[in-house]
């Protein structure tokens, strides 16, 4: 009998801000403006644009020992 695959947990990904992929005022000083100020407001995540959502997005960041797994 196969062993089932041991997936790892995803850590849950949080859309903080949207973006209109047709709104030609939002540039991108704009984003990376958004991006620092919630990396600022929230250290212990990884803010990040996610370009399939079209979205700045953040997860909890992961721990050294997670991280070696």
């Amino acid at each position: 009998m196969a062993n089932p695959r041991h997936l790892p947990e995803r850590p849950e990904k949080l859309v903080h801000l949207r973006i209109d992929p047709n709104d030609e005022s939002t540039t991108l000083e704009d984003v990376l403006s958004k991006i620092s100020e919630l990396q600022r407001k929230n250290p212990d995540r990884d803010v990040f644009f996610d370009g399939d959502e079209y979205a700045i997005c953040s997860r909890p960041k992961r721990t050294r020992a997670a991280a070696a797994r």
